[in-house]
């Protein structure tokens, strides 16, 4: 019985699925066919997402427009070696751009990422290997093929954080057409675990390479200790949150050198006006925070104000120029001393796009009390597009701050952007007007109106 069960089972063809579709306006009825295919919108909400995810992962490293670092460059330059190829490259991916980390035989300048062979390494999560460029029908026309590089090889893996996310890549390349043997993918295989391990090791760092103070994570991590202590004491507790006016434009300027050195100034000369009690932490490329227990309202904005003097006093001299800085302070607390950590950032961020708005190099203080939202922003990291000329023109971008009432852009280049556009993140369903407040050659300040 069981043996003519089996042969009559696989005799009998499997029906195809069921899918109900319409038959009136009122009714559904069931027919055989096969599955529709995902719709193109829901696949690009699904990829809108999944990037969304992998640029949070590489916020968390807190490693985009950091200083030069000697494991990064030693690993490139290992490479260039082992590989005896004219450029190696360690690059990170964010929404607009690709930025070297580190580089060897390269200008070390950051590319548009739509121009950046790391881009198709990232679009895929898969190893790009081109032996012959100039042959290639993909990179035949590419920009480091054609131009003053002239790359002919490239051979590429992906970078991955610790929790899978691929936030950049790996790779050699060569102004001399090339394949790679198997042990040399291996190699470069093992590199790129090497840096995977490392880049996890890295947030569990507690002191700042550049200015020795508190890293993010550490700063976090202390901060709600510190805010619990106070709460179950009920004692009072301020923090500042600070951020320096204008600082891309000196690294646009300058150079990255020229920005270390005012971020390490700046850094010393705050850590130098401030209680052995105190909190002091870079939790943003150039944004500070200073978290201050026993610290009332008034006593937080008199600390602001010191620091924010004696920042404004600092003179640097980049290409025999005389450069001075100032930044914008928001100051915040919690009166009722239900002291939390990441709310007190929150309305302390708030205070300072206000400081901002209020034309920069001043003191604003926000508790509790105040409306928490109205011109809070939070630091995000999400592609985006800037949209204009009645949509036929868009330009990536990477937005590094949001809020209710506007966003902070980076481009790679802000000159053809006219003051007002569309700006739309997908992977948030946000398209909003936008006017712009200020600018620097790749840095907008907008408004949402």
């Amino acid at each position: 019985m069981s043996k003519a069960v089996n042969r009559l089972m696989r005799r009998t063809p499997v029906p195809p699925p069921l899918i109900r579709t319409p038959e009136t306006k009122d009714s559904l009825v069931e027919r055989p066919g096969v599955l529709p295919p995902p719709s193109p919108a829901k696949e690009g909400h699904v990829e809108a997402q999944r990037e969304a995810d992998r640029l949070k992962a590489l916020q968390d490293l807190n490693i985009l427009d950091t200083p030069n670092e000697p494991f990064f460059d030693n690993i490139v330059e290992l490479m260039r070696r082992m590989f005896s190829v004219d450029m190696a490259i360690i690059a990170l991916v964010d929404g607009h751009r690709s930025w070297p980390k580190a580089s060897a035989g390269l200008g070390g300048i950051e590319v548009a990422r739509k121009d950046a062979f790391s881009h198709k390494v990232v679009e895929t999560g898969k190893m790009l290997h081109v032996p012959d460029a100039l042959t290639d029908r993909h990179f035949s026309t590419h920009p480091m093929v054609r131009g003053e590089d002239g790359v002919r090889f490239y051979f590429g893996l992906p970078v991955r954080s610790a929790d899978g996310q691929i936030v950049g890549t790996l790779a050699v390349l060569d102004r001399t057409p090339r394949h790679v043997q198997p042990h040399q993918i291996d190699a470069l295989k093992n590199m790129a675990r090497v840096l995977t391990d490392h880049l996890a090791l890295r947030k569990l760092a507690v002191s700042d390479g550049l200015t020795g103070v508190l890293t993010r994570r550490a700063f976090e991590t202390e901060g709600q200790r510190l805010a619990a202590l106070c709460s179950r004491h009920r004692h009072a507790l301020s923090l500042i949150c600070f951020d320096l006016d204008h600082f891309k434009a000196i690294n646009d300027t300058y150079g990255h050198q020229a920005g270390d050195k005012v971020l390490t100034e700046v850094a010393a000369a705050c850590q130098s006006l401030l209680r052995e009690s105190d909190l002091f932490g870079r939790v943003g490329g150039e944004e500070f925070g200073v978290l201050l227990p026993e610290t009332s309202r008034r006593g937080a904005l008199l600390v602001a104000e010191k620091i924010r003097r004696a920042v404004s006093e600092l003179r640097f001299t980049f290409e025999g120029k005389v450069v001075g800085v100032t930044a914008s302070f928001g100051v915040a607390r919690d009166r009722n001393r239900r002291h939390d950590l990441s709310k007190l950032m929150g309305w302390a961020d708030a205070a300072m796009y206000r400081a901002k708005k209020r034309g920069r190099n001043c003191c604003v203080a926000l508790g509790v009390s105040s409306d928490p939202d109205a011109g809070r922003r939070r630091r995000v990291l999400k592609a985006g597009q800037v949209v204009f000329a009645h949509n036929s023109a868009a330009i990536d971008c990477t937005v590094r701050s949001l809020g209710a009432d506007g966003a902070g852009v980076d481009m790679t280049s802000t000159t053809d952007v006219p003051d007002r556009f569309q700006l739309v993140i997908r992977s948030d369903g946000l398209d909003a007007r936008c006017r712009v407040t200020s600018r620097t050659p790749t840095h907008l300040e907008v408004d949402f109106k």
